[in-house]
């Protein structure tokens, strides 16, 4: 493996912040309305829970898209010519998606999709949107991954994990607000003008073409990818370090519910309280990977979710814990996230090979989106079976366990592909 030294110019962290910001929380914005409002929606107007389930379809192409990852990347990346598309192809996803939208808007003010009798065409059509987000979601990873330093790369997660829980506010409880004062149609169209204008600070920069050194034969390819030791590892760490989280993520809002919280409450505290709390930790976990960079922070964070989550199936197992105490915890348990999913995302990113961003970090996103499906899946059972005692320890067990091994290879001199300047040959 040779070690090529040519360095791109890059743009500044003021004009990729808010930039991928904006693309950042226009995809949860439409996650949050399609899994989170629209079948509460489509229940309230007297459709079956069949019907309201299958938004759940939202995340195939989520779990999927390593599959056309390196088509995208080729075109983001085309061989001998130095030309970037990143923008073009995030600018045409954000406007894309606005027009599905808009036309949604336009057809149900026509009566032309009454949410009574065509759910499966407004169904149909989210799940249109989540492809070109999802799509779009591959050339915004390999942009950020290239455009950000590596001591950059923490606060570019502050914004991936920040605004996504922005968008999860204004597609739950804004789109729901909307939608309950004003109407479906309406709400549909407001969500289109905000996506519009959450892509206007990518419309104002301009991509700077890569260096001589970069414009060589390689093919972006998914065997490309795994043929790099450092992606099998971080592969196998990020599953390791996320399964506990994702074994108990789906069962905080019924832990409080079977523990008196009313279901008010209960959507004031995630449409509020837990956004907060997770944006807190974003920022916190923006700040640990400056003090520890690298996989010392991931295990310090995980480490953390670990402790919350003993503590959490131990109040789960006594039974007679204040509410109080409860909503503490979860509260904590989403800013531990916030603050474990910047820094491991930060030091995946490190890893991804600046020939191929996009698609090296499509495998493990796509890999953390399978592992949400099938965790919530283990995890509704766990506690179904034995108690949410049993299912919150068994998820800090793992966690813990999670902790030593990723502690362990951060003590190891692993050279990753880092992206300030090096590509592998």
């Amino acid at each position: 493996m040779s070690i090529s030294t040519h360095v791109s110019p890059r743009l500044s962290a003021r004009q990729v912040l808010p930039a991928i910001a904006g693309i950042y929380i226009s995809q949860t914005l439409l996650t949050a309305i399609t899994t989170q409002s629209l079948p509460s929606l489509l229940r309230d107007a007297g459709a079956t829970l069949q019907m309201a389930g299958l938004a759940a379809l939202w995340w195939l192409p989520w779990g999927l898209k390593f599959l056309w990852a390196p088509m995208v990347e080729r075109w983001r990346l085309p061989a001998h010519d130095p030309r970037r598309r990143s923008r073009t192809l995030l600018l045409a996803g954000q406007w894309l998606l606005a027009g599905i939208l808009l036309g949604m808007g336009a057809a149900g003010l026509n009566g032309l999709l009454p949410l009574q009798t065509h759910g499966s065409w407004i169904l149909t059509l989210l799940l249109l949107s989540a492809l070109v987000a999802a799509t779009t979601d591959i050339a915004c990873d390999g942009f950020t991954v290239e455009q950000l330093a590596s001591q950059q790369r923490g606060w570019g997660n502050v914004a991936q994990v920040g605004g996504s829980y922005v968008g999860a506010m204004l597609g739950g409880g804004g789109f729901l607000l909307i939608a309950s004062q004003a109407g479906l149609p309406q709400a549909l169209l407001a969500t289109a003008l905000v996506i519009v204008a959450l892509g206007l600070p990518m419309l104002a920069i301009r991509e700077p073409a890569r260096s001589p050194g970069e414009t060589g034969q390689h093919q972006p390819s998914l065997l490309h990818a795994l043929r790099r030791p450092q992606v099998v590892h971080g592969l196998l760490l990020l599953l390791l370090g996320s399964i506990g989280v994702r074994l108990t993520l789906s069962m905080m809002g019924p832990l409080l519910l079977d523990h008196g919280v009313s279901i008010e409450r209960l959507g004031w505290l995630f449409g509020t309280f837990s956004v907060f709390a997770g944006l807190t930790g974003a920022f916190l976990g923006g700040a640990l990977v400056r003090r520890a960079p690298g996989w010392r922070a991931v295990w310090l964070a995980v480490g953390l979710e670990a402790g919350v989550l003993a503590a959490l199936a131990g109040a789960a197992a006594v039974g007679n814990v204040p509410q109080q105490v409860l909503i503490a915890l979860v509260g904590l348990m989403f800013g531990a996230m916030g603050c474990a999913w910047v820094a491991l995302y930060s030091v995946l990113m490190d890893i991804a090979s600046p020939q191929q961003a996009g698609v090296d970090f499509t495998i493990f996103q796509s890999a953390d989106a399978l592992l949400a499906a099938a965790s919530g899946v283990a995890g509704g059972w766990l506690a179904g079976q034995w108690g949410y005692g049993v299912c919150f320890g068994i998820a800090a067990a793992l966690m813990a366990a999670a902790t030593a091994v990723i502690r362990r290879y951060a003590g190891r001199d692993v050279p990753a592909i880092r992206g300030g300047g090096t590509h592998a040959r």
